[in-house]
């Protein structure tokens, strides 16, 4: 898509405003699927779309909406102390699709809806691609796991507060990447059990997915964090898994006797049990996604078609999952230029630093 210089101005000029605006605060729509879907927008103090910052999705749990978790986490106050944009979407009827099959659960593809989001945040507020990350609440932690299995975003980081993964997420989970994972589960869960059941993994079953995906060491460090708060009727222990490829990490913050809540924050967030006062979970989210930026987000290789997310200019290589033997292939690409390789099973792509890209294979002949 080529835009003219007039309207390149008025965009800067739009985003010159955003820059100088008091409110930080947006509320904001975008259309996927035939749906409307809205989501909240908080900018820190001093934005300017000059400068890129990192991207934060907090996703809210079941029953719940965006305005719900960015009260309850607090996320505003870390991103300003911090200097990052934070967006809290919204799931159709207050849930996502987290490959469940409970009732009342969604079966909107919010893997698609996120990944465009991720795209609109890029082009209206210039966000840093290689650092964007993604966390939830229950329910929106299991989005946020699936997340890292599903979508061609290159994802920094992800994090997730008493969510798991389904049984079916799990089975079909098939990460294109090493993704540094934070997990902070309490072990009195009574709406995430922390052992599994009723159709969700347990939390090692996650944290051992994550670990060998990532290349880690089967033994974690343990440390038993000070138990800050003695009247919370709950402890911490960190659980860190390192070194791994590609220097990810995978961290479990093990809430002992923690109920199904958000640790940290002074309000129940529809859960069940004690809620941890040692640490600030939203803290400790940002403190792991701090460490991390995206690394070899161009390793995706699409099958028969594909979304990309590019983070560094060069050039990179695309194939193929399955080619068939002794047939014809013609590639199309929006977003960069084929240098190689056309007709053939696999190309050679350039790409332009962040380019959000389309990358269609079809089989012609045989």
């Amino acid at each position: 898509m080529v835009i003219s210089a007039a309207k390149k101005t008025c965009f800067c000029l739009i985003i010159l405003l955003w820059s100088f605006t008091t409110q930080a605060q947006t509320n904001a729509t975008l259309l996927f699927d035939g749906q409307t879907r809205n989501y909240i927008v908080y900018t820190p103090t001093g934005f300017s779309a000059q400068e890129q910052l990192p991207l934060v999705m907090v996703l809210h749990g079941f029953t719940q909406t965006a305005q719900n978790i960015m009260d309850v986490s607090n996320f505003n106050a870390i991103a300003n102390a911090n200097h990052f944009v934070a967006v809290y979407p919204n799931g159709v009827g207050n849930a996502w699709n987290t490959n469940s099959g409970f009732p009342g659960g969604s079966t909107a593809n919010d893997i698609g809806f996120l990944t465009q989001l991720v795209h609109e945040m890029r082009n209206l507020y210039n966000i840093d691609t290689t650092r964007v990350y993604s966390c939830g609440f229950s329910a929106g932690g299991y989005m946020s796991h699936r997340l890292a299995c599903e979508s061609n975003i290159c994802l920094a980081a992800i994090a997730s507060v008493s969510g798991t993964m389904s049984d079916a997420a799990y089975n079909n989970c098939t990460p294109w990447k090493h993704i540094p994972v934070l997990q902070i589960h309490g072990t009195s869960d009574l709406v995430v059990f922390y052992n599994g059941g009723l159709g969700s993994k347990s939390v090692n079953d996650v944290i051992n997915f994550w670990a060998n995906n990532n290349g880690c060491p089967n033994t974690a460090t343990v440390t038993n964090l000070p138990d800050v708060n003695t009247s919370d009727g709950s402890t911490v222990q960190r659980f860190t898994y390192q070194p791994c490829t590609d220097q990810t990490r995978v961290e479990l913050l093990k809430v002992n006797s923690g109920g199904h809540q958000w640790p940290g924050t002074g309000a129940a967030l529809g859960g069940l049990g004690n809620i941890n006062q040692d640490i600030s979970a939203s803290q400790e989210i940002w403190n792991f996604f701090s460490n991390f930026r995206c690394v070899n987000c161009n390793a995706w290789q699409p099958q028969i078609s594909g979304n990309v997310t590019v983070c560094a200019s060069g050039t990179y290589l695309y194939q193929a999952a399955i080619p068939t033997p002794n047939s014809a292939y013609t590639w199309s690409v929006t977003g960069g230029v084929i240098i190689s390789g056309q007709g053939t099973p696999q190309i050679e792509v350039q790409w332009n630093n962040g380019v959000a890209g389309l990358v269609n294979l079809v089989q012609t002949g045989y």
